[in-house]
């Protein structure tokens, strides 16, 4: 189509269509104008935020990348009025996780969106989210402090997903949202027993997310399964597999080594609320 580096590439759409538009944009010439304009719940409080630009490669999740900000970021609630329930959940997950590793009272608030049949969103709560996330890519916009926490529930949620992504039509997988979801409750067990979570707090949690837990028909993949796509996850370090873990409802730490036992432990808590 003829684009020069002056060129302004606008994304419109939900995460996947963000994170590889911005991805292109940022390749092409070395880097044209991108401006962002999410159309979900889950593309405005994550995909969108924080510079983060990639595409799946051999089923592990955005392993190929680069960071780079748009240019701008275009946020319309009113797009939320096209999208079922379902795609609200995706959402709504990455936004109950903001509140779980860094604001008790934005948790408090997100954790209604589960709990109730029906609770209409109030894009405040979308304003926080993102502000959430914004302060911890502000302090570490390459990943390699801080801003990890913003992946707890992913460690383990990616690997669920990622395989589901490999046995499954790629509509017929598990989403994003409900994957991660599925991660929070395992890595909530984890922070019990490593990083002093209570136990009042992990039932807490798990009894807000055990309804997305128990709406999913896939069985949880046993620790043999999910191992190989935990080994490449990108936070490892020193050959080991790292995790961000709840010290409270609000407060998260980064660079936790945890044995695999642990692992298969968390897995079992898992398929026990299902």
């Amino acid at each position: 189509m003829g684009a020069s580096r002056s060129t302004v590439l606008l994304c419109l759409g939900g995460g996947v269509l963000c994170d590889m538009g911005a991805y292109a944009g940022a390749c092409y010439q070395r880097g044209i104008p991108v401006v962002l304009v999410p159309t979900s719940l889950l593309a405005m409080v994550d995909a969108s935020t924080g510079g983060k630009t990639g595409v799946n490669f051999l089923h592990f999740k955005n392993y190929i990348g680069l960071f780079k900000k748009s240019e701008e970021l275009f946020v319309c609630p009113e797009f939320l009025k096209s999208l079922p329930q379902s795609e609200m959940r995706n959402g709504h997950v990455e936004m109950l996780k903001h509140g779980l590793i860094a604001d008790k009272e934005h948790y408090d608030q997100v954790k209604m969106l589960f709990l109730q049949p029906y609770e209409a969103l109030n894009p405040e709560l979308i304003s926080h989210s993102i502000a959430i996330k914004e302060r911890h890519v502000e302090q570490d916009f390459k990943d390699v402090g801080i801003r990890k926490r913003l992946n707890f529930g992913h460690t383990i949620g990616h690997a669920i997903e990622s395989h589901s992504l490999f046995v499954n039509e790629e509509n017929e997988s598990l989403s994003h949202g409900t994957s991660v979801g599925l991660g929070m409750v395992v890595e909530s067990y984890i922070s019990h027993k490593v990083a002093g979570l209570s136990e009042d707090q992990l039932h807490e949690i798990t009894s807000v997310l055990k309804q997305l837990v128990t709406s999913i028909d896939e069985d949880i993949p046993p620790l043999d399964t999910l191992l190989p796509y935990l080994l490449k996850d990108k936070k490892n370090e020193n050959q080991a597999i790292c995790f961000s873990l709840l010290k409270n409802i609000g407060e998260c730490e980064h660079n936790y080594e945890v044995d695999v036992h642990i692992i298969a432990e968390g897995l079992d808590f898992l398929r026990e609320l299902k």
